[in-house]
């Protein structure tokens, strides 16, 4: 069967990539022919451009002379860390250089099914005034007999009445509608169109798949590992506390260049995607402001705590409460607890989370059968 995936999988983020490689890998290992929809309109390359052209235009000349200076400085590792993840879109992904399609006036070519998702894909765009984008609602501009969303996800339920319309009618479009988090599932049943559940496409791999991506351990010691996608400060100051507690040394990963995080050991800036796997695998402990850094903490069994995600916090907290693991989100930095130094239970959460991805993977499979 011909499967596309229509997802964020040039997104130059590290969550966004794996689960493009997580259903595009496991759908192949059923024997289907699978390539991604290849739409990239210029909104997205335009936000991850190392040289963001209209930036400058809304700076006055003190402002442009400073976002000179910075590109000057930190240049060359944003171009490092954009090669090393493009690299990984080119070999794991299978994906041209160039985007195939990026505009409305594009039409894809036939599928039997296209598969719509994961990662935020439905959210309203601040970008240039784009706001919801139709492609990833089942527009017209891509063929295919059957569409479904799985795993789908749009961040924070909030809308106004003209933005509500929308989505709900947008959302008959799909033949088969699954989502990722419980509040948009919620939302939807409220408003008389039925989902199913899921859970994110990363967990359509087993850990020995994923240790198989990611190389050996970089770090020949023991070693707190911070995702800091958000950079909020009290995802800083628990992780700080936490390694006061512990005593051990922390790894940051952090795309945010500046003078001290580019000198300075703890800071990695310019990982690969497979880096990033091997720095959580190999970790003693991992804190995340990040979704998919929880749900690889999960998957490599890590001891871990969720902290700083502020609004963003529902697709975490919904993953938690459902292997009940909640108190390993951590609200506003608290101080640390006797809760801190327990153990997670994976033999527990292990058999709760295997529920939820058999769950997945039967509705998926349902969902492909019933084209033939």
């Amino acid at each position: 069967m011909k499967i596309g995936i229509l997802t964020y999988h040039r997104a130059e983020n590290y969550g966004a990539l794996l689960q493009a490689y997580a259903t595009k890998t496991y759908l192949q290992s059923l024997g289907h022919d699978v390539s991604f929809v290849d739409y990239w309109p210029k909104y997205h390359s335009d936000y991850f451009s190392i040289f963001p052209i209209r930036a400058f235009n809304k700076r006055n000349a003190k402002g442009i002379i400073l976002m000179l200076l910075r590109l000057a400085l930190w240049g060359v590792p944003r171009y490092i860390r954009k090669n090393r993840l493009q690299r990984f879109m080119r070999k794991k992904l299978e994906l041209p250089k160039v985007p195939l399609y990026t505009n409305d006036e594009c039409k894809t070519e036939k599928y039997d099914v296209v598969i719509y998702g994961s990662d935020q894909i439905w959210r309203k765009q601040n970008l240039g005034g784009v706001g919801f984008d139709a492609w990833y609602f089942g527009s017209e501009n891509v063929l295919a007999d059957k569409k479904v969303a799985f795993a789908g996800s749009m961040g924070a339920v909030s809308f106004d009445d003209e933005d509500e319309v929308y989505v709900l009618q947008q959302m008959r479009n799909f033949d088969n509608l699954s989502v990722r988090e419980k509040d948009l599932h919620d939302f939807l049943s409220l408003k008389g169109i039925g989902s199913q559940l899921v859970s994110d496409p990363v967990f359509l791999l087993q850990k020995e798949e994923w240790t198989k991506v990611a190389p050996s351990g970089p770090i020949n010691k023991k070693y707190i590992l911070f995702y800091n996608l958000l950079n909020t400060r009290e995802s800083v100051s628990f992780t700080n506390r936490l390694s006061l507690t512990t005593g051990l040394p922390v790894v940051e990963i952090n795309k945010v260049l500046t003078p001290s995080r580019f000198f300075s050991r703890r800071y990695v800036s310019c990982a690969s995607v497979e880096r990033f796997l091997s720095l959580i695998a190999h970790a003693d402990y991992v804190v995340s402001n990040s979704f998919h850094g929880v749900a690889f903490s999960l998957i490599f069994e890590k001891q871990f705590f969720a902290v700083g995600m502020r609004e963003k916090a529902n697709r975490v907290v919904s993953l938690l409460e459902s292997l009940d693991l909640k108190s390993r989100y951590v609200v506003d930095g608290r101080s640390l607890s006797e809760d801190d130094s327990s153990v997670i239970d994976y033999a527990a959460v292990k058999k709760k989370l295997q529920v939820l991805v058999d769950g997945s993977v039967k509705y998926l499979n349902l969902c492909i059968q019933q084209i033939n």
